[in-house]
């Protein structure tokens, strides 16, 4: 996905999304390899599928970026 699909604030939100799983991740003690974070964000995503419709975007930009 190019950067600039996103505004600049959207592009923002989802480098801040995927930093909050990369740190989750860690402070677990899990790798933070591309693959892990892709699967967290999806398991976020279908734990969050009543979540509102922003929240949603963000999470499947976040996806599309990390996808291995």
């Amino acid at each position: 996905m190019k950067r600039d699909v996103l505004s600049e604030d959207d592009y923002d939100e989802v480098c801040r999304v995927i930093g909050d799983a990369v740190i989750m991740l860690a402070e677990s003690g899990h790798e933070t390899r591309r693959n892990e974070i892709f699967d967290l964000l999806k398991r976020t995503r279908q734990h969050r599928a009543h979540s509102e419709r922003d929240e949603q975007r963000m999470l499947e930009h976040a996806i599309r970026l990390v996808k291995p």
